[in-house]
């Protein structure tokens, strides 16, 4: 609605000539939101062809080329975006975000560096920093960027669970269990902060609620496998350790229980055998 007040304006203040070019790409618009990709994709190619320097026009082209499968063109609108502003935070995010699905870290560093230089409080620039250093390792400076993140921008889910999981990874616990409780008060579908805030729980010595996070989370995506090896590794280290004490139906319970979750698990059916089931 804003975007169509915007040109609305524009036109009627004449800020805008090309009028076929901006009611195609009002009709891109409409399409994309409806989900007719293809539709949307030909409206914004004719749009174009009457004006290529409409940069709203090629963000969304870019936008819509990435859901239909098609980095490389999507990357070329985003790259024509920069020649015609190089200043264009839309297109320098998505080359950015380009960039690290192709592990370029350089290149995406690059990026969202050149969006904070303009603007040092940017709230996505700061979290993709900070994601790009935690997978570097870089702790002390992927924490430095998602703080930025997080105090210019508390509502994200994600921001909270990347610095879930850099205090996670500096052992500071309690700072890591408060972030992904965070990250699940606003989601609280998170899959990512429900895993980590099961380690949290284990490690603490809490193990039915740790693996009650996991159950939650594959009752959420029974396909997550992070979930479901975590729970498994925990139920047979349960199981050894009650088996190597003593507790043969302590033991077995927790086999059985394994062998629930993962059919095929052999060491579930090695010590089930053992144990005459």
């Amino acid at each position: 609605m804003i975007r169509l007040t915007l040109i609305l304006l524009l036109l009627l203040l004449g800020g805008v000539d090309n009028t076929t070019s901006v009611s195609l790409i009002l009709e891109a618009d409409l399409l994309h939101i409806s989900g007719d990709l293809q539709g949307a994709r030909e409206k914004l190619l004719e749009a174009l062809e009457h004006d290529p320097s409409d940069i709203y026009g090629r963000n969304l082209l870019g936008m819509v080329l990435l859901k239909l499968d098609q980095p490389k063109a999507a990357a070329d609108q985003f790259s024509y975006v920069q020649v015609l502003d190089p200043s264009n935070e839309t297109a320098a995010t998505w080359l950015g975000i380009l960039a690290m699905h192709k592990k370029d870290i350089e290149g995406a560093l690059a990026e969202f560096n050149g969006i904070l230089e303009r603007d040092p409080s940017n709230a996505n620039a700061h979290y993709f920093m900070g994601s790009l250093y935690l997978l570097r390792g870089r702790y002390e400076t992927a924490l430095s960027h998602l703080l930025h993140s997080r105090d210019i921008d508390s509502g994200e889910s994600e921001t909270h669970y990347r610095l879930g999981m850099v205090f996670h990874s500096l052992d500071l616990l309690a700072n890591a269990e408060l972030s992904y409780r965070r990250a699940l008060d606003i989601d609280s579908r998170h899959q990512g902060a429900r895993c980590g805030l099961g380690w949290i729980l284990y490690s603490n010595g809490d193990t039915e609620n740790a693996l009650s996070e996991w159950q939650r989370v594959l009752q959420i995506n029974e396909s997550n496998q992070e979930a479901r090896s975590n729970m498994a590794k925990v139920l047979h280290e349960q199981a050894l350790s009650a088996y190597t004490g003593g507790d043969q139906e302590k033991a077995r319970s927790l086999w059985h229980r394994l062998q629930r979750l993962d059919p095929r698990n052999k060491a579930a059916r090695y010590y089930l055998n053992e144990m005459g089931q």
